[in-house]
């Protein structure tokens, strides 16, 4: 699946609505984009204050979109096939990856890399930096996803790491290997199984959480290269996974 915009289109994320639609960031020409999934056909698009970096679903009928630049969190409603924006909140610094937990968001930034877990009206309630780490955790903490049992999770490029979290924001488990070389795009697949994106290492990686093992599931030979971003419809059992390149396109992959 390919998808261009008038000047071209960078996607810089995905999030799976249904088994037939997708939301896409498109960072190059600042839109929100609702999209077939089987043919990436536009079904709405919506214009958005800034470059969109990261989306994410907030189980109301809304999504919410990072916008680093302008230190804001844009929030869009979805009605069936159509997108409309919603209120904006103001964050503190250049905010990047963003997931829905619990009713809250959990957020993470760049200069300098670290993790809040914040109301919808952007209030702070946990934070989590490299000080209060007490180590080197984060440089560039790109994308985050949770789980069903409540688990955060955060890939850092800077780093080449997988953190686990508590809803607290408290670290449980750090993953590493050197098959993975500039994590980005991170999806749970279940409470134990974590999708990563290899940047530099070109693969799709499944990290197991009890053992810390992680084991290649696509790689160069599937179509992957320079991958960004992922996402996973368990209806479907097909996972998308964005790449970059002249062309930004998704791919598809059916996964059992």
């Amino acid at each position: 699946m390919t998808s261009r915009g008038e000047d071209g289109c960078y996607i810089s994320d995905i999030a799976v609505v249904s088994p037939t639609r997708l939301l896409v960031t498109d960072d190059t020409n600042r839109t929100l984009r609702l999209v077939y999934s089987q043919n990436g056909g536009v079904v709405s698009q919506v214009s958005v204050p800034g470059r969109p970096w990261r989306v994410c679903l907030t189980g109301d009928g809304r999504a919410a979109v990072t916008l680093p630049s302008e230190m804001r969190i844009q929030f869009v409603h979805v009605d069936g096939d159509t997108l409309s924006l919603d209120k904006s909140i103001t964050v503190k610094g250049m905010v990047v990856g963003i997931v829905s937990s619990n009713n809250h968001l959990v957020v993470s930034y760049q200069d300098p890399g670290r993790v809040e877990r914040i109301t919808m009206e952007g209030i702070v309630t946990h934070e989590l930096n490299n000080q209060t780490a007490g180590r080197k955790l984060f440089k560039y903490p790109y994308f985050t996803t949770t789980s069903h049992d409540g688990h955060i999770y955060i890939s850092d490029s800077g780093t080449d790491t997988i953190a686990q979290l508590d809803h607290n924001l408290q670290v449980l488990q750090v993953f590493t290997s050197p098959m993975m070389k500039t994590p980005l795009g991170i999806v749970s697949l279940s409470n134990n199984q974590v999708v990563v994106a290899g940047w530099e290492s070109h693969n799709i990686l499944v990290l197991d959480t009890t053992t810390g093992t992680m084991t290649p599931l696509l790689g160069q030979a599937e179509g992957i290269q320079y991958p960004w971003s992922v996402d996973w419809c368990p209806d479907s059992q097909k996972l998308y996974v964005g790449l970059a390149g002249k062309i930004s396109r998704i791919n598809v992959y059916r996964h059992k």
